[in-house]
């Protein structure tokens, strides 16, 4: 009898715009067992916008460490708001490992993701020289690079900080036996009528391996970090979110379960899990071109809290 009351008080509540949240709808999906999503009343207030950071790097690239300590200031003065994805990619001369390195860290996914119209539309003098950043997938000013160099990514992250997203987004994980099941949960703060995109990498912390320094200094126990593994998601425009959908209204939610299994080594050198991370981020998807710009990004560790 209670079930049937509190059901009745719910159909109730919705056709008076009372109800809090609207039983969830299953979207199937070729890669996934399932997404669901529904909306919650009231919508939640607008979470502080975390800033990604794809840093295109390279272990015989001499600039490139203090590039990375750059980086590494900026997200501890941002207490962990900067997300950094350290790339190196099979095309750049300066990402080939120094002699005697045990990791060969290229990745032809990242040679995709550098490859894109995301990095190669109005590209400047600077394209393709390291260190260079992508920062929220978002140029200094309208029509410009959105491959920078080092000189101007503090200015942009700060600025990138201020933004309010249109959405909220969370991601868990849970690892077992070389395999994670992700969940990447969106949470709309204000109707969006635009296409979106959902894009999840993993990367990996504290490995250790050779690293050309100024003057063709070799530091022979570097500590590598935030160095990518692979793409959960298609590189380099991701999943579609709701594209069905002609409004998403504030208040969606969208639950996105992915079965992932991790690579066991990169190029050259074994892959860790203990030590990765996994990385969500809500981008404008290739159609929105020219502008990609990351609307919000989350991270948590591969196996768990």
């Amino acid at each position: 009898m209670k079930k049937i009351a509190i059901t009745f008080c719910c159909i109730a509540g919705f056709l008076f715009e009372g109800c809090k949240e609207v039983p969830p709808t299953i979207i199937f999906h070729a890669s996934r067992a399932q997404d669901s999503t529904y909306v919650i009343s009231p919508a939640p207030a607008a979470d502080p916008h975390n800033v990604l950071i794809e840093e295109f790097t390279g272990e015989s690239c001499s600039n490139c460490p203090a590039a990375h300590t750059q980086l590494d200031n900026n997200a501890s003065v941002m207490a962990g708001r900067a997300i950094i994805i350290s790339m190196y990619q099979n095309a750049q001369g300066l990402s080939i490992p120094p002699s005697g390195a045990y990791y060969d860290l290229r990745n032809d996914k990242v040679s995709t993701i550098f490859g894109s119209v995301i990095y190669t539309t109005n590209q400047d003098a600077t394209y393709g020289s390291l260190p260079g950043a992508g920062i929220d997938r978002t140029p200094l000013t309208p029509g410009t690079s959105t491959y920078l160099n080092a000189t101007t990514w503090a200015g942009l992250i700060t600025t990138r900080t201020a933004v309010t997203d249109s959405l909220n987004l969370a991601v868990t994980s849970l690892y077992s036996a070389g395999v994670a099941t992700i969940t990447a949960t969106i949470t709309y703060t204000q109707a969006v009528s635009t296409p979106q995109n959902l894009s999840i990498a993993i990367v990996e912390d504290s490995i250790v391996d050779f690293q050309e320094e100024p003057f063709g200094v070799i530091d022979t126990a570097y500590v590598f970090n935030d160095v990518f593994v692979d793409m959960v998601t298609p590189a380099p425009f991701g999943d579609a979110i709701l594209d069905t959908l002609a409004t998403k209204v504030a208040g969606r939610v969208l639950r996105k379960v992915y079965t992932y299994t991790l690579p066991t080594s990169f190029k050259k050198g074994s892959v860790n899990p203990a030590h990765c991370r996994v990385i969500a981020f809500v981008h404008q998807p290739q159609s929105a071109s020219p502008d990609f710009h990351v609307i919000q990004s989350q991270q948590t560790k591969l196996m768990g809290p």
